[in-house]
């Protein structure tokens, strides 16, 4: 640079700054949306708890497009007049609170006043509310403008209907996941706030088709059945414990692949990290995976809990959190023993099995074929499911089995040592994602009925077509209840329903980018039905598989990623033994 340059270069103001002024209500309604509307999900939890707050005893939901196109919420509770009707889409209007000192001590859901107005300015909504039944009040607002206000009759209670959730924010509403996504988020919501309110009766339309209809009961231990399933309910362990005026109860439910932790704060639902982490910590088992699924209340007085910390009103403040720790983690404590005691004995009753296999469990042995398992190749085990690959694919020369789990072959450079279960879960994969015509299936003599919690029941809406194209057959029923017509060939008719069951649990969770349903639903079903580690297999088997194996266009790894064989090569055997 020439000295001195620096004194001719252009001097750069900043841009002038807007004056302050004051935002119309329709953007600081639509501001507040933001932290309070997520998803439908949100405004379904915001109505219920309203509904709640009334006193009602029956509240019904019903969604269109997983609440994209239609949420509605309606209760029997105590109504309003028509002149609190109008300010309840006002905000800050609530009839909860009154002075500072009530946040102390709250004992309603809701208080800031927050939750109707932001709703009412990303929607269309429409509040139809009586006190009396008979003549009650309908007010319309069309995002966050009011466009009618007149008599209606109704029963006495309260109607919420919300249309075009987003619609005039495509930035908010580009974020919305599928319709099967959104519903079990609303699911998982109510069921949620069903649990923490048994004395109230709740159901959820989606459609045409109801996916939850709880009766009102006197407690959660009979409420959990509905929620959870008739069959993982039985399986519950029970929570109860008492520190001074804190209070926890509930259940523990195990489960390998453990994702729900429900956890209410007098009837509050919360995400609270502090509870979250010590209920991890608890139930982290060695692998470090959750062992079981929680279903928790916790009772204190309100002055012990400061629930005004955000308007979802989800996060807590405790005055004393170490106490509370110390009491969940003892209340957690024994139940997780017990849910390692060994297991009694049941007789497991398969529809269409022989006697002899009613006991068996699944993959302990290969299923016998039946007349309507298809025909395989002669010495082929009858687990296969399809004609035996050409002679001429072989990884090697099959030399054992070691530790019940890994396939030893020797070939020309060295040795493979080949993870059974991988392997096969590789190889059913491929199979299932053949071409149909080439799809062996096996369609049952008596279908199985499988029960599901509500969040897999909704699940089904979206992936039957897919499901079909994979030979997997199924239709929903009543309630959340499945009916399993035809499973894979490939896959043991007798595990049709688990398979099922397992596989939903796995399409529930979060899908990798751009990865199709019928991927994740073969990578699933395979990693299900594949013979498992620490299984003999003998030598016909052992060797069959390990052909289909060497058939396959990419061998070396399993749908998830993780390595099927590992190489030994000859020259580096003898350089660690010493021959070099």
């Amino acid at each position: 640079m020439v000295p001195g340059a620096f004194l001719f270069a252009p001097l750069v103001y900043p841009p002038p700054v807007p004056p302050i002024r004051l935002l119309p209500d329709t953007l600081i309604n639509q501001i507040a949306a933001g932290e309070v509307v997520e998803r439908p999900a949100s405004v379904v939890k915001e109505l219920v708890e309203n509904a709640l707050d009334a006193g009602a005893l029956r509240i019904h939901v019903r969604l269109v497009g997983g609440g994209r196109d239609l949420i509605e919420v309606g209760d029997d509770g105590s109504g309003m007049e028509p002149d609190d009707a109008l300010l309840a889409i006002e905000r800050h209007a609530t009839s909860k609170i009154s002075a500072p000192a009530d946040l102390v001590a709250l004992g309603t859901l809701g208080f800031r006043g927050e939750a109707l107005p932001s709703i009412a300015a990303v929607s269309r909504l429409t509040l139809e509310t009586a006190v009396d039944g008979g003549v009650g009040t309908r007010i319309r607002v069309d995002f966050g403008h009011t466009v009618g206000d007149e008599p209606c009759a109704r029963p006495r209670g309260t109607c919420v209907t919300i249309r075009d959730l987003f619609a005039q924010l495509p930035a908010r509403r580009k974020f919305l996941r599928s319709h099967g996504t959104e519903l079990r988020h609303s699911l998982l919501t109510l069921s949620a706030l069903a649990f923490a309110h048994p004395n109230v009766a709740f159901r959820l339309d989606h459609g045409s088709r109801t996916l939850l209809d709880l009766p009102a009961t006197r407690d959660t231990a009979r409420r959990l059945p509905d929620i959870v399933g008739v069959e993982r309910a039985r399986s519950a362990q029970l929570v109860r414990h008492q520190s001074g005026d804190l209070s926890v109860d509930g259940f523990l439910i195990p489960s390998r692949s453990a994702r729900d932790i429900v956890v209410a704060i007098n009837g509050r639902i919360v995400r609270d990290r502090l509870l979250t982490g010590a209920i991890n910590r608890t139930l982290r088992g060695p692998s470090g995976i959750l062992e079981a699924e929680a279903y928790l209340e916790l009772r204190m007085p309100p002055e012990l809990v400061d629930v005004n910390v955000h308007p979802t009103k989800a996060e807590v403040r405790f005055a004393d959190p170490g106490a509370v720790v110390a009491a969940l983690t003892q209340a957690l404590a024994s139940p997780k023993q017990r849910l390692h005691a060994p297991a009694p004995v049941r007789r497991i009753v398969t529809l269409g099995a022989k006697p002899e296999s009613q006991t068996r469990l699944p993959f302990s042995s290969p299923p016998r074929a039946s007349r309507t398992t298809p025909q395989v190749a002669e010495g082929a085990p009858p687990w296969s499911g399809v004609a035996s690959p050409s002679p001429a694919a072989s990884l090697g020369r099959y030399l054992g089995q070691y530790r019940d789990t890994y396939l030893l072959v020797e070939d020309e450079d060295g040795l493979l040592i080949i993870d059974q279960h991988v392997a096969h879960e590789r190889v059913l994969y491929e199979e299932l994602l053949a071409q149909p015509q080439a799809l062996a299936v096996h369609r049952l003599l008596l279908p199985e009925v499988v029960d599901l919690p509500p969040e897999l029941a909704a699940v089904v809406e979206d992936s039957v077509p897919e499901l079909a194209r994979l030979g997997l057959d199924v239709e929903a029923i009543s309630g959340g209840s499945l009916r399993v017509l035809a499973v894979p060939a490939s896959i043991p008719a007798t595990a049709a329903g688990p398979l099922v069951q397992a596989l939903l649990v796995d399409l529930a969770e979060p899908a990798t980018a751009g990865q199709p349903l019928r991927e994740r639903a073969a990578a699933s079903l395979a990693c299900h039905a594949a013979i498992k580690k620490n299984r003999p297999l003998p030598r016909p088997e052992a060797e069959h598989l390990l052909a289909r194996l060497a058939g396959l266009a990419d061998p070396n790894r399993c749908p998830h990623g993780r390595p099927i064989m590992l190489r030994l090569p000859l020259p580096e055997i003898e350089r660690r033994l010493g021959r070099r």
